[in-house]
């Protein structure tokens, strides 16, 4: 166990590109914390989150705006809401698989000083087999339920669009 430890504690990867303290900063981010909710919370967050974005966007529309009816209005504020809500989602989607990916990997590629100094770290059997385990039972279903969101934020997109050129 003690020479687990000095393996891990000799890892010469700076401690904010380790997967384990991006995982940390996310759930300590008011922004990414929330996935980690039960079901019930996560949908009550995303709603609320597309409430306040759909009556900030509808206040926004309406003061700087000018539209021919109510309808208009009303359609405009929604789907501008859906798209920034898909991209908010999409850029989460992203950071969360990136991260899993990381956790996956038995290389850790990392950066010492610059961004020309690239190097690769090959990890210890035993932070693999932890590391993806968290990644199993933790990370995956969290970009299973972020990849749902998505889809169900693609198709109402779809959905709007097709209603607005029937309209």
């Amino acid at each position: 166990m003690k020479s687990n430890i000095k393996i891990f504690l000799l890892c010469p990867v700076p401690e904010n590109q380790k997967p384990i303290n991006e995982i940390l900063n996310f759930q300590e981010n008011f922004l990414t914390n929330w996935v980690f909710l039960s079901k019930k919370k996560y949908n009550e967050k995303s709603f609320s989150l597309f409430l306040f974005l759909l009556s900030f966007l509808g206040l926004t529309l309406f003061a700087f705006g000018k539209f021919d009816s109510f309808f208009s209005f009303c359609f405009w504020s929604f789907f501008s809401t859906l798209c920034l809500f898909f991209l908010f989602y999409f850029l989460l989607f992203f950071r969360w698989s990136q991260l899993e990916n990381r956790l996956k990997d038995s290389r850790l590629f990392y950066e010492e000083g610059s961004w020309y100094d690239g190097q690769i770290w090959e990890k210890p059997l035993f932070l693999i087999k932890n590391e993806r385990l968290l990644c199993s039972q933790k990370i995956h279903p969290v970009v299973q339920r972020i990849s749902k969101t998505i889809l169900i934020l693609f198709y109402l997109l779809i959905f709007f669009f097709f209603l607005f050129q029937i309209f």
